[in-house]
């Protein structure tokens, strides 16, 4: 277990049963994928979804804590599959400082483990989960599928507008952090509305999560993202900065557009051509009017979250907002 939630040692004691239990579960897996499984969930991250899972199953003292564990574990399952996924469709090679399945075992076999990645999800599940819509689960998924084709489809393509930008991150990240509050308040059977309020704290989070993890591309340090910065620019995929900077560059002359030219040129970037626009972007701004953004959607969870009238559920998620802000200041 990292030391994130060294600070909430509540749900950092559940956290590492969700961690086990996901463990336990790819140890079932038969033949060569079971060690390369076992690798891939081993490294953790910081838990996110699952513990939202959790935090907002305390909503209610009447919580089953062995089922929010169960649902917790659901939710990251599905976010592990979507990482192998995600690592086909980027050809990358390390995640977390580490090898990825797809660096590991080639794209065939990683789809086949991401796959057996989402059967671990559906096997947790009981079927008894009155409390869950149905149709709140099933949309969120497609929209992860969904953000996922149209990402991969308009690799290269730079110039995208700020709403298909905020389209694509809502069905990737948002989507996911959405469902991990609702799955939580159902599990602590809150009424509708606070339901659907804990929905949007989840989306507003994922939102503001997502953003400044696309500005951690720009200035982040390489060690600890275990990635180079830059990524998304070589891959071909625009990122808020770079749209916000390209809108300035516009305004600012149609003359004279280095950034433009420089992306117009090419649907994936050299190092030495991402560099130069990873500098463009900084010096235009792009980074800093993607903070504004990022803390927009962030006070707007936090006015839901405040008004959730539970003392520690909102310190937690609270806390957790403010954690995870930090990251990119």
């Amino acid at each position: 277990m990292n030391d994130f939630w060294n600070d909430e040692k509540d749900i950092q004691t559940e956290l590492e049963l969700v961690h086990d239990l996901i463990i336990s579960t790819v140890d079932k897996a038969q033949g060569f994928i079971r060690p390369v499984l076992h690798s891939h969930v081993k490294t953790q991250g910081k838990l996110l979804r699952p513990a939202l899972v959790l935090i907002t199953s305390n909503l209610s003292g009447e919580t089953d804590r062995n089922q929010a564990v169960r649902i917790a574990s659901v939710l990251e399952f599905i976010h592990l599959a979507s990482l192998v996924h995600d690592d086909i469709i980027d050809s990358a090679q390390k995640r977390r400082g580490n090898l990825t399945v797809f660096a590991q075992v080639g794209a065939k076999q990683a789809v086949l483990a991401g796959d057996y990645l989402l059967a671990c999800a559906m096997s947790l599940l009981t079927g008894k989960e009155a409390d869950m819509d149905n149709v709140v689960v099933s949309n969120a998924l497609v929209r992860l599928c969904e953000s996922e084709l149209n990402q991969d489809a308009g690799q290269g393509n730079f110039f995208i507008s700020e709403r298909e930008y905020f389209k694509r991150i809502a069905g990737k990240t948002a989507s996911l952090f959405a469902l991990s509050c609702y799955a939580g308040s159902s599990t602590a059977k809150l009424p509708r509305e606070l339901r659907k309020r804990c929905h949007r704290i989840g989306y507003s989070l994922g939102m503001a999560f997502q953003i400044q993890d696309d500005i951690l591309d720009f200035t982040g340090s390489e060690s600890k993202l275990g990635k180079t910065i830059g990524n998304d620019l070589r891959c071909g995929i625009p990122t808020l900065p770079l749209i916000l900077a390209l809108k300035t560059e516009n305004e600012k002359s149609t003359l004279e557009r280095p950034l433009h030219d420089l992306l117009a040129k090419n649907k994936s970037l050299s190092a030495s051509a991402t560099k130069k626009a990873v500098s463009l972007v900084l010096s235009l701004g792009g980074v800093e009017q993607a903070k504004v953004v990022a803390d927009r959607y962030g006070n707007r969870a936090l006015n839901d979250i405040q008004s959730l009238q539970h003392e520690k559920v909102e310190k937690q998620l609270s806390s957790l907002f403010e954690k995870l802000s930090i990251r990119s200041r």
